[in-house]
């Protein structure tokens, strides 16, 4: 990775504001805008914005999931409120919860929606077993280039492969709901630029888990993170939402990409008839930071436990002993995912103290993953296959007993995510996790992969 200064400061501007601390905002020159200054003017009515500003917009879309409707019904009834704004840019989830147990409050809840998305008219609400409302987005065309999106997390930045912004509100995703607008601040940009491609058995996962541990401690704080350059072009469309999805690991606000043939193909399939604006950074845009990264040089990465930062080579924790293994989460549930675990898992089968869990993301993740034929190797390898949802990433299914060692597609990897406190949690790519699944311990996935090839050939490849 190599990091460079913006164009501002080769002319000698200083890149720390006058005031540590305190948001700036920057003289109006009309300087040239980021993709993501573009989308927030257009939706603020506004033609140039600045960083740091607060402006007001009305979204394209706000997205919600099912656990935190019990108290919103709640806050809804304290003010009053009769309906939404505009129930047609209203989409509800039921991702996290796709299976209710007996004794769960879950299915409650699912009744709750039901009745609330009719009594709303709702017309976007998904249920149990659709899928995770961001593949539900992009893959139904809601998600478009240019159009703004409030929801309720950060990971939904994965939207940002298709040139869609993601505006996570937590708790206030209510206010554009009841109001058809919000308030947010025009983040500061970093840009990434990609180059190369990737190293045979290296994945998408170990990209951003390499960009996670190399700037996780708060370098990319209140920015967009815009990917660009021509490593894009070579990462399929599951790639680039795999990176963006986990990149609010650098506790940056969102994550965008450029869009190209690829990404405009799959939109043009999906958009229905919706609009989109296609939207580029200019060539003057002002960055906070920008990075040049070369795919070619990054290899299989394992994240150790309990810190998100915590990525080393796959040789160095070689021979750790699992007891669960999971392929899952909006870090790794698409379709590429589904086939690189297969490349694995097919002829072989999971080691007998292992229990590996793999969760397409959504139907038609599922459908197509049958279609080919990869349930059948996950099955026939002794793979438990979960209906499509989060499932294990946020502890629902899956638990850890104590003193296990868990290696997952996951999100996070603290203390007790997922069970017993004493339990750790490596994270990792969908080929290093269906390759430790048959191991029974950590280990190389390019080991599996090239057949032929011996571990001491790949050391002297790389």
């Amino acid at each position: 990775m190599r990091d460079r200064l913006p164009a501002a400061a080769d002319k000698g501007d200083s890149l720390m504001p006058p005031n540590v601390g305190e948001p700036t905002v920057a003289p109006s020159t009309h300087r040239g805008q980021t993709i993501a200054q573009k989308i927030i003017a257009r939706h603020a009515g506004r033609e140039h914005v600045e960083v740091g500003e607060y402006l007001s917009c009305v979204p394209d879309h706000v997205v919600t999931q099912e656990l935190y409707w019990p108290t919103h019904k709640e806050n809804l009834e304290k003010i009053g409120a009769k309906g939404l704004a505009r129930p047609d840019k209203a989409i509800i989830v039921i991702d996290h919860t796709a299976a209710a147990a007996v004794g769960s409050r879950h299915a409650a809840t699912h009744k709750l929606l039901k009745e609330l998305t009719e009594r709303f008219g709702i017309e976007n609400f998904f249920g149990p077993n659709t899928g995770l409302r961001h593949l539900v987005l992009v893959e139904r065309g809601f998600a478009r280039p240019g159009s703004l999106v409030f929801s309720d997390e950060g990971n939904i930045a994965s939207i940002g492969a298709v040139g869609a912004l993601n505006i996570p509100t937590s708790a206030d995703i209510l206010v554009p709901l009841l109001k058809d607008e919000n308030w947010l601040r025009v983040p500061k940009t970093v840009r990434i630029n990609l180059f190369g491609q990737l190293a045979f058995g290296v994945s998408a996962r170990d990209v951003v888990q390499s960009i996670i541990r190399d700037y996780g401690s708060g370098e990319f704080l209140q920015c967009c993170v815009e990917y660009g350059g021509p490593g894009v072009h070579d990462l399929t469309l599951d790639d680039r939402q795999t990176i963006l999805a986990s990149t609010f690991h650098t506790m940056s606000d969102t994550a965008i990409m450029e869009v190209d043939d690829v990404a405009l193909a799959y939109v043009d399939e999906r958009a229905n008839g919706r609009p989109y604006e296609t939207i580029f950074s200019d060539p003057d845009a002002q960055y906070e930071r920008v990075i040049d990264i070369d795919l070619s040089c990054i290899e299989p990465l394992v994240t150790v436990p309990p810190e998100l930062t915590g990525a080393q080579p796959v040789s160095l924790l070689a021979g750790t002993p699992i007891h669960q293994a999971t392929i899952g989460s909006c870090a790794g549930n698409r379709l590429q995912d589904m086939r690189d675990a297969a490349a694995i898992l097919s002829g072989r089968t999971i080691a007998r103290k292992v229990t590996l869990y793999i969760s397409p993301g959504s139907q038609n993740v599922y459908a197509q993953a049958a279609r080919e034929g990869l349930l059948a190797i996950f099955a026939t390898a002794g793979a438990t296959v979960l209906s499509p949802g989060c499932n294990t990433c946020w502890g629902y299914l899956g638990v850890l007993n104590e003193n296990e060692n868990s290696i997952s597609t996951h999100q996070f990897n603290y203390q007790g995510r997922n069970g017993a406190e004493t339990a750790r949690i490596f994270l990792a790519s969908p080929l290093t996790v269906a390759a430790s699944a048959v191991c029974g311990e950590i280990v190389d996935p390019r080991i599996l992969l090239g057949e032929a090839r011996s571990p001491n050939a790949l050391m002297e490849a790389d």
